[in-house]
């Protein structure tokens, strides 16, 4: 990996010798009307250009980036790889309103020109002969947000007052995202702790250190990263307001990275299409004159503008034109649409979309766009091959040990249970994300495989079984997104994806004997008499690099100890602890998928005591 900064007056001899190469006559200096005033220039093959930057590189061995002169713009920021990937980006020498971008490899690659001062811009592609050119395109195509006539046509945004989400009383931080702010530093949030994609938010301008300005508060300020943590929380992308997270994954791989400034100023925000990749960054405006909050207001135009950022056009149709308004039946609309729309109803959902609304004009599958385009990989699936529906001995069915996520359109979560009498069922199925994607569908079948029981409560996005009468037998409870309507009025379950939590009763229920743990979620108030034994089991995908059993209590001795595919015991285990208090932790390094057993003995009868299981990724 390569990636250098220069200064202009040590590239004054690079700058002549690229140009030579590329072919191209450009005095330093002109400006970026001057070298662009044709409707279409040839820069010069990409080949040259790549090598003339490799060259310059491999000069300097700086940590910082260097710089690499083309026409008149600084590349501040050039990288490769092995693999051929490029990416670099940079603004022109006498006006840092004008930009440069472009990524792809060193034998293809895309992006663009913009100044903003003039709004103008050219669009960069490579052709079939491996010469790079500019064609100069509307504002408006590479910055969908700069439409002046859209904003001259409607006042939208400084009309409607949004009305915050509720959360569910199911939030109880089942992933970082998820549940109300606790007091978090807010210029330190992550949403994938360790996932090397990483989206910042750069706050630095609204904030005053660990304080945001303007009279916001720090919930606002939680807010506003949560929505686009929820956004985007089918992908393995890190939405973080962190600057070391991201220069540290920028260093890594910029390709893998995106930045979004906001700007302590009231305007109309925006972002380049497709800047995601390389340090070419969106702007966010505070707008509190305008009736914005840093809930939904900034949060849902941060996702928008992020979602430009990673390739996605706006979804056009209806009376809205240029921004989809959604429909309002349904309360659902397209996140690349008008999402302030629906800013008042109380069950809205807004999703990606592929434009299957009956007056969509743009196609554009958003989910291949981030997953395929871009690379970003989606979560992995949590609940491949079912698990079993976790409740104690009185058949109370708990939040904090039964949830899951839809990572993808038709992913679908199997809990299992057992009824040995005449059952009852009473469960509620919550989506948990503040403002997520989630409709819940769920469906209950019995051992023949046939459905006994269904729910997908219209315009409210839970579902919900009440005093459900189960007779002797093997059950599975099946969830995935939902739908409502038809995809032309109303949608489908393309982009239902999300979090969703369960909590209810199941008398007449045989609970599992072996307690399921999730990931980092503790599991309180456990007990046992002594000599005896209890029993908890976690799902260890491949691939992950630790996994951490640990038990916390100020009652009684209780000691640790785990084994893998079966149950531990004092003298079989693959790690334990063992010390005269209920205070014990141990851990395995790259661990071997599978099912870990934990067993916690009492040595002396013991209350209260927490148990947890951690995996890494």
């Amino acid at each position: 990996m390569k990636s250098i900064k220069k200064t202009k007056k040590t590239y004054q001899g690079l700058l002549k010798s690229t140009l030579a190469i590329s072919g191209l006559s450009v005095l330093l200096g002109a400006s970026a009307a001057d070298v662009l005033a044709p409707q279409t220039v040839q820069l010069g093959q990409l080949s040259d250009i790549v090598n003339s930057m490799k060259q310059a590189s491999a000069t300097r061995t700086l940590v910082r980036p260097k710089m690499v002169w083309i026409l008149d713009y600084a590349v501040e920021y050039y990288y490769d790889d092995a693999t051929g990937m490029v990416s670099a980006s940079g603004e022109q020498s006498k006006d840092s309103n004008a930009i440069i971008a472009f990524k792809g490899t060193s034998k293809s690659v895309n992006g663009y020109t913009i100044n903003y001062k003039t709004n103008t811009a050219y669009e960069i592609k490579t052709d079939k002969n491996g010469a790079l050119v500019a064609t100069a395109v509307p504002m408006s195509k590479v910055v969908p947000d700069r439409d002046e006539k859209w904003l001259k046509a409607t006042n939208i945004q400084t009309a409607v007052a949004a009305v915050h989400p509720v959360y569910s009383a199911m939030a109880m931080r089942q992933a970082p995202h998820i549940g109300p702010y606790n007091n978090e530093d807010v210029t330190k949030l992550q949403s994938k702790p360790n996932s090397p994609w990483v989206f910042y938010l750069n706050t630095s301008a609204v904030m005053s250190g660990s304080t945001p300005l303007n009279g916001v508060t720090k919930e606002n300020m939680y807010r506003a990263w949560q929505v686009v943590a929820d956004i985007y929380s089918a992908y393995q992308l890190n939405i973080t307001t962190d600057v070391n997270v991201y220069n540290a994954a920028k260093a890594a791989n910029p390709l893998r990275t995106g930045i979004i400034n906001f700007v302590n100023q009231d305007g109309r925000s925006f972002a380049p299409i497709g800047s995601f990749g390389t340090t070419s960054a969106g702007t966010l405006y505070r707008n509190p004159s305008s009736g914005f909050d840093y809930g939904y207001g900034i949060g849902m135009t941060a996702a928008h503008e992020v979602g430009h950022e990673m390739g996605m056009s706006h979804d056009h149709g209806g009376s809205g034109g240029e921004y989809f308004e959604g429909i309002a039946a349904f309360e659902w609309g397209p996140i690349m649409g008008n999402y302030w729309m629906g800013a008042n109803w109380a069950h809205r959902i807004w999703t990606w979309s592929k434009g299957e609304y009956n007056t969509a004009t743009n196609f554009e599958d958003d989910l291949r766009i981030m997953n395929v385009n871009e690379s970003v990989p989606y979560m992995v699936d949590d609940n491949a091959s079912g698990k079993a529906l976790s409740m104690d001995a009185n058949g109370n069915i708990g939040a904090a040990q039964n949830w899951g996520q839809i990572e993808k359109t038709g992913d679908t979560d199997a809990f299992t249970f057992t009824v040995t009498g005449n059952g009852r069922l009473d469960l509620v199925i919550d989506p948990i994300e503040y403002l997520g994607m989630l409709d819940v569908d769920a469906k209950i079948y019995n051992s023949a495989g046939a459905v006994v029981a269904s729910s997908n409560k219209p315009v409210n996005r839970s579902a919900e079984f009440s005093a459900l009468v189960l007779p002797a037998g093997n059950y599975k409870l099946v969830i995935t997104g939902g739908a409502e309507g038809t995809p032309q009025n109303g949608f489908s379950n393309y982009s239902s994806l999300g979090y969703y939590a369960m909590k209810g009763t199941l008398v007449g229920a045989t609970p599992p004997t072996d307690v399921m743990l999730t990931s980092g979620v503790p599991l309180s108030n456990q007990s046992a008499t002594i000599g005896t034994w209890k029993y908890y089991a976690i799902d260890v995908p491949a691939g992950k690099t630790k996994v951490e059993f640990s038990i916390n209590g100020n009652n009684g001795d209780a000691d640790l100890f785990s084994q893998l595919g079966a149950k531990p015991t004092t003298t079989t285990y693959k790690c334990k602890s063992d010390g005269p208090t209920a205070i014990e932790t141990c851990s395995l390094t790259n661990p071997a998928a599978g099912r870990y057993y934990l067993g916690v003995y009492a040595y002396s009868a013991y209350t209260a005591v927490t148990v947890k299981a951690t995996v890494t990724p």
